[in-house]
């Protein structure tokens, strides 16, 4: 029974193996994709941070005054001491970009397409590019992953004892020892990444052919409670942002507010507020823009306990909850769950050298075409991808043109994807001609023999010491 839970650790770990590793791969930089842009964007950075800042109205009002004709959509409070405050705009001829402004001067910093590393690493992480069937495509692995496992921990005998057991021996040995511990200190993250996997493939699942809720409150059927419209005022003017701000302090004095959206005539406050474990969204106060009434106020203490665990998956899945400590802790971890990907299949491949000998390759069957259907996913994630990339770009004639991204941001993105395909390229050499490895090995060992060898017959050649 031992081997069949071996066969089946083995057998989800290479059928899966290449799709998954890319979407474990992109996962993990989408963990610090905002740090990443940070670091590659100019735009992005400011020399004043950690001091006073100016208000919100006063940083929407210079991003007005900068581009006269933008429609302000939301804006977004910085998210370290040294970034700068991001506004998101539409253009009349591009819509979704970003502007940056020094939070404590409101000067405006630049602006740059929405599709940075963020925007690029979330959305292929998401769906592979693949619209409809790509998140059900994605969530899929989260299932595979629990199965595979719970397949490791049942074969693997008394694995609890076994996570200060360093590894040992030489070549293959060796990386097997390792693969284990590494897999053992990766049990907790693998649950928490297997687990919402599982549970962002419920929530599609419910969306599309089920009751379509996806959201606790909302002005669309999608939501289970409906927020009613803002009572419309047309002959009145909008309000100043710093006097909604001063409203919902007002109102909600332990919202710490992230992100302001701005509707015609609602605005939509979101942010933290002392609950643990939940995205901003959880905490909303609406505003009507023209009166400042109260439209909608939210907590998650309104949730029953589904909604609470719906906005709490996405804090788990991407460890976004205690800022750069948490996001660094799943960055390690999501690099190892990579190695983990790559040294169990170099392993399996290695014991299918192993088991071939001389004879001819032996490979599972299904292994050529899993490999070959993941393969066409990847490449049907190309047009995809260059097809939302324009849905950012700007307008030129009757068609969009892609974006022109920052070169910090453009470089990233060519060189990871350079990155991924050749580790790609060496997976599947290694699955396609596992006898690579055992020639290799074999070289190897004929070479350590013969030197051991030659040191004997040098060492008996030569005479006692202490005798003339």
């Amino acid at each position: 029974m031992t081997r069949v839970w071996f066969r089946i650790h083995s057998f989800t770990g290479v059928i899966t193996g290449l799709l998954l590793f890319v979407i474990c791969w992109s996962g993990t930089f989408a963990v610090l994709s905002n740090e990443f842009d940070w670091l590659v964007t100019p735009e992005a950075r400011v020399e004043s941070g950690g001091g006073p800042v100016q208000s919100w109205g006063t940083i929407a009002e210079a991003v007005q005054a900068a581009y006269p004709s933008a429609v302000v959509g939301w804006l977004s409070a910085p998210l370290h001491p040294a970034s700068a405050a991001q506004v998101w705009v539409d253009l009349p001829q591009q819509s979704a970009v970003w502007v940056y402004v020094d939070p404590a001067t409101a000067e405006i910093q630049g602006a740059r397409s929405y599709l940075n590393l963020q925007r690029f690493f979330r959305s292929f992480h998401y769906n592979l590019f693949l619209p409809q069937v790509g998140l059900y495509l994605v969530s899929l692995f989260g299932v595979t992953m629990l199965v595979s496992l719970v397949a490791a921990l049942v074969f693997y005998k008394r694995w609890w004892r076994r996570f200060f057991k360093l590894p040992r021996g030489r070549g293959r040995a060796f990386w097997s020892e390792t693969h284990k511990l590494a897999g053992l200190w990766s049990v907790w993250f693998l649950l928490v990444i297997g687990v919402t996997g599982v549970w962002y493939l419920f929530e599609a699942g419910r969306a599309d052919f089920g009751d379509g809720k996806v959201s606790f409150a909302g002005s669309g059927d999608f939501a289970v409670h409906s927020i009613p419209a803002a009572t419309s005022h047309p002959a009145l003017p909008l309000l100043p942002l710093d006097a909604l701000v001063a409203r919902a302090a007002e109102l909600r004095p332990d919202l710490a507010i992230r992100h302001i959206f701005l509707t015609e005539d609602t605005a939509i406050f979101q942010g933290q507020a002392g609950y643990l474990l939940v995205r901003d969204r959880a905490n909303q106060l609406h505003l009507d823009r023209r009166t400042g009434a109260l439209v909608y106020d939210q907590t998650p203490h309104d949730y029953s306990l589904y909604w609470r665990w719906s906005d709490t998956a996405d804090p788990l899945h991407f460890g976004d909850f205690g800022g750069l400590w948490s996001k660094g802790i799943w960055f390690v971890f999501g690099l190892l769950l990579s190695g983990l990907i790559l040294t169990g299949t170099w392993l399996h491949a290695h014991r299918l050298a192993r088991e071939a000998g001389n004879r001819a390759r032996h490979r599972w069957p299904g292994t050529a075409a899993a490999l070959a259907v993941s393969l066409l996913v990847l490449a049907a994630s190309v047009p995809f991808g260059l097809a939302e990339a324009q849905g950012y770009g700007p307008l030129v004639g009757d068609s969009r043109q892609l974006p022109e991204l920052a070169p910090g941001v453009a470089a990233v993105i060519a060189g990871w994807i350079v990155l991924t395909l050749a580790i790609l390229a060496a997976w599947v050499f290694l699955l396609w001609r596992p006898e690579v490895l055992q020639t290799a090995q074999g070289r190897g060992t004929r070479s350590a023999s013969t030197q051991s060898s030659s040191k004997a017959m040098t060492a008996g050649a030569q005479p006692p010491r202490g005798r003339a």
